[in-house]
């Protein structure tokens, strides 16, 4: 029973790593489908950076933009619509 328990909360903690290492480019539900915005670089996905995230993306397109609708590492837009968490616009981010 002891063994099971240990294997089972290992489990979790990778699991939990995996996630926390996972995407911080964030697009949100209600933003046109080429903005994105990436933010943390340097920490997690956190709360936190999914509320700056929002914020510039509200900022940044004029409206409120949802909830986060997906996320990944990387983006890529051909007009730009790649914001960093000071707000530039850039064609393509990455590493995130």
């Amino acid at each position: 029973m002891h063994k099971h328990l240990i294997a089972a909360l290992a489990l979790a903690a990778v699991s939990l790593f995996a996630v926390n290492a996972s995407a911080k480019c964030y697009h949100f539900s209600n933003a046109p489908s080429d903005v994105y915005v990436c933010v943390g670089k340097s920490g997690a996905d956190s709360f936190d950076d999914r509320k700056a995230a929002k914020k510039i993306c509200d900022e940044k397109t004029g409206k409120d933009c949802g909830s986060v609708g997906s996320s990944s590492s990387s983006c890529h837009s051909n007009s730009n619509q790649c914001f960093d968490e000071t707000g530039k616009a850039n064609r393509s981010l990455k590493d995130y």
